[in-house]
């Protein structure tokens, strides 16, 4: 901290400076203590033009930045977490479905709507196929 005091250039002020200036050191030691010991760790890669081309292409597919992209792809490769695409659009077809299976087994639905329910999970689902592959 003396050091610190001593670049600052207050250890010949007043009672308040030295105080600030004291303030200020355990405030910025605290703050690398803290970036220094949490559980997160940083990982950096270095990846050629036509490398780095094919990661953004695929992250604007995912609808993901490229490092979110890059973090789901390693930690799948992993097999600590699972990479799905598009989950949302999944989910979405998943209801359609679901919806057409609930109404079919209480038979309380048209014909028509569950077919058209099926239909819509159908082309909602060769859209995403045609997407991801």
């Amino acid at each position: 901290m003396y050091d610190y005091l001593k670049e600052a250039g207050v250890l010949n002020g007043t009672p308040e400076e030295i105080a600030s200036a004291k303030h200020q050191y355990r405030t910025q030691y605290k703050k690398q203590w803290k970036q220094q010991k949490r559980p997160r760790k940083e990982l950096r890669i270095d990846v050629t033009l036509k490398q780095f081309a094919a990661i953004n292409r695929n992250a604007l597919e995912a609808d993901l930045s490229r490092t979110a992209y890059a973090r789901n792809i390693i930690l799948a490769a992993t097999g600590s977490e699972k990479f799905i695409p598009h989950k949302e659009q999944l989910l979405e077809i998943l209801q359609l479905v679901s919806m057409a299976a609930i109404a079919a087994a209480k038979n309380n639905a048209q014909l028509s709507r569950l077919s058209e329910w099926l239909e819509q999970a159908e082309t909602m689902l060769m859209q995403y196929l045609k997407h991801t592959t």
